[in-house]
């Protein structure tokens, strides 16, 4: 930008160099201020923001923990009767994919819902699998936060996984 305001003010008449030259930093200072604020770009290479809350669901912090293997789980949807890796599952998450553990009473028509989000939609980086001992419908964890929703709700869990996925820390080892 100083580069500007110096060619202007050698091209210029001494009298008006001055003005035009600021005038000419003050409005490129303007447009870098405005794209910044559109684009939400703050350039401190933090985390997009994240809505904290949605109708039925909470966003908190990551405290779940799981044990950790070499292996990948062998299928993205885990059937409420089906045997869990849940070391597989430590596995993943470090590798910046999104787990999901449903109450394995919810109704198949929200856990077929739940089975096309995870094998059809979610670009082979979303893991479920139901969890008896989990009181709420939904749980979704990433590497940093959760989300706990104490009815289904797929909207909510689709806008989670999109925030996650535009993410930069989600591509952990990718």
């Amino acid at each position: 930008m100083f580069m500007l305001g110096d060619l202007l003010r050698s091209h210029l008449s001494r009298p008006n160099a001055r003005w035009v030259s600021g005038g000419a930093l003050v409005a490129a200072g303007l447009v870098t201020a405005t794209v910044v604020a559109i684009t939400g770009s703050s350039g401190s290479g933090e985390a997009p923001a994240q809505a904290d809350s949605f109708d039925s669901c909470q966003v908190r912090e990551r405290t779940e923990t799981y044990p950790f293997s070499e292996s990948h789980p062998g299928q993205d949807f885990y059937e409420p009767a089906e045997s869990v890796p849940e070391d597989a599952f430590g596995h993943v998450i470090g590798d910046g994919l999104l787990i999901v553990h449903y109450h394995p009473e919810l109704p198949d028509d929200q856990r077929e819902q739940l089975r096309g989000f995870v094998t059809e939609l979610a670009w082979g980086r979303v893991v479920a699998a139901s969890a008896p001992e989990q009181p709420e419908a939904l749980k979704a964890v990433n590497a940093y936060t959760t989300l706990v929703c104490d009815s289904f709700d797929l909207a909510a869990l689709q806008e989670f996984t999109r925030g996650w996925f535009e993410d930069p820390r989600s591509e952990l080892a990718q």
